[in-house]
């Protein structure tokens, strides 16, 4: 017996030591299929034909993407060319044509035109001279642009893809990331980085070792959802871009557990942004997406190419290497961008698609040339009084108006009243309807009269206590009246970065959509108070998503006077400086103190914009 109870203490004994050793490695595999990616990937594919009328992926490829080369559908080529569809011609066509009558002058945007040339199987001397005029021309995206062209064979005398990953190694942060700017990295920079250097990773061994540290900065600001964040957002974007690497690298992310948390995967970390219509969406509760849609769509091709023993994303089937003569300029690329130490430019550009910037760089802003009258009040700050083209609401349907001041314009509207009288009167009449209905009806229970009453009271309350407002009343016209005043703050919005680049009639000729503005704050009050003050009175339509009523003031502006994030480009957006300063904290959180200055700028670059811009 005492043999028997030994026996089994020591099989219990054993089976709890190997337990830990097993579990773990068993329990970090995740279920996803390929066929299950595959559903995802057709998914996008199918959702695109009938977003687009397509009959087959031949007919999307000849109709919308053809006619989008250049402009809106360049990486859905690339990625088809990379699903095995290596008819491009009609895409190659239009994109050969649309460069040749058209200058580029960013450089990241030349070297992404000529890598949608080399899926197409293009042999355009645009490639090699985008070699010439672009790389390092534009800060770290144009080092890893070039580095992907490199990397497909291309040449050029000035650089080679050992000499481009060297730098781009030398930029590496001490967490082991990668960013635009500033000490810290960047999830959606890192991953793209790493795509570019992935050819090199078996045979260079400083870029092994710059990887493994990356790799690690990318597993460790993985989310327990398995996907990623950028700017303090979740995104489907910045996920896409990590699986994308990673599937570079030859990293199955649903067996390594550097990639899995709490269960999940990188495939379930974009697939949390699915649509029911197989589309994605930029962020969770969000509508259709085109970037999250497509970068979702590659790195889905990127994962499936990667299980099947191909090549990286971006190591591109179709691409003709054979080059021609590199004597000429190359047509449609715009003039060549004077070289810039340290590999930063204050044009970045990234394709990636990240959540709306909430950071920039410091700036300055100066009035851009604006003719303003100002006039001084009782704080000592002036408020500018102006010309300018302003939002008149009526019925919901947006007019533009010329007037000598916002605030004049709108406060020679006719007086409105106000909808709660007649609303109460509405709620009494039904109920009284109700009742005398019941009394027919020979219902003349008590209960049900109290009921009744019960129900009517709740009315009016909620009536009371809301205030639903046309968009006449909404925007008044009038300054707000506030009984603690602490101090005074000024206030101006611009969009200096895309005057000019639109006929919209919302984007101002000079950029400046509110010059400085002078507004009264109490104890309390944040940046999205005075921006919601400012719209209230001068007419400035603003779209926010979250609250800031909500545990954390979490709240994004999505668009300002009808200019959105994405308008003009993966990383355009509206941005927010207080003193000249980037906050980290959103502008629903930000207290203002008397004396602050306050800046709504468009960026089209994640912020890296905005020096150069608005220089004093």
């Amino acid at each position: 017996m005492k043999s028997k109870i030994l026996t089994a203490c020591l099989s219990t004994a054993l089976i709890f030591a190997v337990l830990p050793t097993v579990v773990p490695i068993q329990s970090a595999y995740c279920e996803h299929t390929v066929g299950e990616v595959d559903d995802l990937i057709g998914g996008i594919v199918d959702y695109k034909l009938n977003q687009t009328g397509s009959g087959s992926v031949e007919d999307w490829l000849s109709g919308d993407i053809a006619a989008g080369a250049g402009t809106s559908t360049d990486w859905y080529a690339l990625t088809l060319s990379q699903s095995g569809y290596s008819d491009l011609s009609a895409y190659r066509s239009s994109l050969e044509s649309y460069l040749s009558s058209n200058s580029v002058s960013s450089a990241t945007s030349r070297e992404k035109y000529a890598l949608g040339l080399c899926a197409s199987g293009s042999t355009s001397s645009y490639i090699t001279d985008t070699l010439e005029s672009s790389i390092g021309r534009q800060g770290i995206m144009s080092w890893i642009y070039g580095l992907h062209i490199l990397n497909n064979g291309y040449t050029c005398p000035s650089y080679t893809a050992e000499s481009v990953a060297d730098y781009i190694l030398s930029l590496q942060l001490d967490d082991g990331g990668w960013a635009l700017w500033g000490d810290y990295g960047d999830i959606d920079v890192t991953a793209m980085t790493l795509q570019a250097l992935a050819p090199q990773y078996d045979s260079n061994g400083a870029v092994s070792e710059a990887v493994y540290r990356a790799v690690d900065f990318l597993s460790e600001r993985q989310k327990e959802d398995g996907g990623y964040e950028s700017f303090g957002n979740p995104n489907a974007e910045s996920t896409a871009q990590v699986l994308t690497a990673v599937s570079a690298l030859g990293i199955d992310c649903r067996y390594d557990e550097r990639f899995i948390k709490e269960g999940n995967d990188l495939i379930d970390g974009i697939a949390q942004y699915r649509l029911p219509d197989g589309s994605f969406c930029h962020t969770k509760d969000g509508g259709f997406n085109e970037t999250a849609t497509v970068q979702a769509y590659y790195s889905f091709v990127a994962f499936r190419r990667m299980t099947e023993g191909k090549s990286p994303l971006l190591i591109l089937d179709n691409k003709q290497t054979a080059q021609p003569s590199q004597g000429g300029s190359n047509e449609g690329s715009g003039s060549k961008v004077g070289s810039q130490e340290g590999g930063t430019s204050v044009n970045e550009e990234v394709s990636a698609g990240t959540t709306a910037p909430t950071t920039g760089k410091s700036s300055t802003t100066a009035n851009a040339g604006k003719s303003t009258e100002t006039t001084t009040t009782g704080t000592g700050t002036t408020t500018a009084k102006q010309t300018a083209t302003v939002i008149s609401v009526t019925s919901g349907a947006p007019q533009t108006e010329t007037a000598v001041t916002a605030a004049q314009e709108l406060t020679e509207k006719q007086s409105r009243r106000s909808y709660k009288p007649f609303a109460i009167l509405i709620v009494l009449a039904a109920a009284a309807v109700i009742a005398l209905i019941i009394f027919i009806m020979g219902k003349r229970s008590y209960k049900n009269f109290i009921f009744l009453g019960a129900a009517a009271a709740a009315a009016i309350a909620v009536i009371l206590l809301t205030d639903i407002r046309s968009p006449e009343e909404y925007y008044s016209g009038e300054k707000k009246e506030k009984d603690n005043v602490i101090g005074s703050v000024t206030m101006e919005i611009r969009c200096d970065t895309i005057a000019g680049r639109s006929d919209s009639e919302h984007i101002p000729a000079d950029g400046v959509i509110l010059a400085p503005t002078a507004f009264g704050i109490e104890s309390g009050d944040t940046v999205f108070d005075i921006l919601t003050e400012a719209a209230q009175t001068y007419g400035i339509q603003v779209e926010n998503k979250g609250s800031a009523g909500s545990s954390h003031g979490m709240v994004y502006i999505s668009g300002i006077n009808y200019i959105y994030e994405f308008d003009f480009g993966d990383l355009s957006g509206w941005v927010y400086h207080v003193n000249g300063i980037t906050p980290s904290r959103n502008c629903g959180e930000y207290v203002l103190s008397d004396g602050d200055r306050i800046e709504w700028l468009y960026t089209c670059e994640v912020g890296h914009d905005l020096n150069e811009v608005y220089e004093e």
